[in-house]
């Protein structure tokens, strides 16, 4: 019988680019809510019931 155990370095590891403005963005190209200038804890606070709206669709 196969021993089932992890394969270190098999997950898929999203690390921003850092493009040379200094500015880190991810795959799709834009800009972080934090380097828009926007508060994520309060932007989380305020928009929390369509947050977890939008999360229990998906299930």
């Amino acid at each position: 019988m196969k021993k089932r155990h992890a394969h270190p370095g098999s997950r898929v590891k999203s690390s921003p680019t850092v493009t040379s403005d200094g500015k880190a963005r991810f795959g799709d190209n834009k800009p972080t809510l934090t380097q828009q200038g926007i508060d994520v804890d309060a932007f989380i606070y305020k928009n929390h019931a369509l947050i977890e709206r939008l999360r229990k669709g998906t299930r």
